[in-house]
This record gives structure tokens, C-alpha cells and sequence, in this order.
């Protein structure tokens, strides 16, 4: 199970903004080496846009800003990033885009890459390759 760092062992963190996740989000994109899987990540991206969520393993009322990067509306559900949480290690997550359940969620729902989540996600209708492990 991963545990969400404490604030004594994150590091000084810089406050995101758009045009830096946007920056974060090309990188990841760029390490992508599946044609296919870039075109449908591209064709969900949105504009990242902050939202506050809960962290259900933290602290009452213990909320982070993760900023969502692709929406799927048919499933309700996207990608977020963020920093804190279960980031910096597995910053990008499966969420829920609207309900009652939009808290940043299971551990297990949050990834080291891009490309890890999307593959996880309902979004994703294709196969992955046979070697392909998440990290």
C-alpha cells in the first residue's frame, strides 16, 4: 500500500499553475510511444483546471488542489494532477470528475506517469502490450 508522504518529508514545493501542468503534461506526453495511446489521451485533454480534493488517509478536512488534465464524461471519471497526496511519487490519478465521490481517492487509482494512468483508466478501450507493468 503507498502511503501519502508526510508534510516532514515532502520537500519545498512550488505552487502549479496552467501553464505549468500544461508544461508537465506535454513532457509526459512526449515520453509516450504508443501512437494510439497519444491520440486518445489527446483527444480527452482539457485545459488543467484546479480543483480541491480530499485526502480520505490524511488529516480531517485535509484537502489538496489536483488539477484535472483529461476528462472522460461518458464514465464521469478523469485525470488528475498532483503534487501532494500520493504525489510526488504517483502524482497522476483516476478521479471522479463530479458526485459525491471526488476525493482523491484509493492509492491504488494513483500512478507515476501519464501513461499509466490512461492505461488504467475506462477511458483506454484498447489492449496494452504483453510486457507491459505499471511501475
Amino acid at each position: 500500500m503507498r502511503f501519502a508522504p508526510t508534510a516532514e518529508i515532502l520537500p519545498a514545493l512550488h505552487m502549479l499553475d496552467k501553464p505549468a501542468v500544461a508544461a508537465l503534461v506535454a513532457e509526459q506526453l512526449s515520453r509516450i510511444g504508443d501512437s494510439l495511446l497519444t491520440l486518445k489521451i489527446k483527444e480527452l485533454l482539457v485545459e488543467p483546471k484546479p480543483v480541491s480534493r480530499a485526502l480520505d488517509y490524511g488529516t480531517l478536512n485535509e484537502r489538496f488542489i489536483c488539477w484535472t488534465v483529461v476528462e472522460h464524461s461518458p464514465s464521469n471519471t478523469g485525470i488528475a494532477y498532483c503534487d501532494r497526496g500520493f504525489g510526488p511519487a504517483y502524482p497522476w490519478g483516476l478521479v471522479f470528475l463530479s458526485g459525491p465521490h471526488t476525493s482523491i481517492g484509493m492509492d491504488s487509482a494513483w500512478f507515476a506517469s501519464l501513461e499509466e494512468a490512461f492505461r488504467d483508466s475506462i477511458a483506454w478501450d484498447d489492449s496494452n502490450p504483453p510486457d507491459y507493468e505499471p511501475a
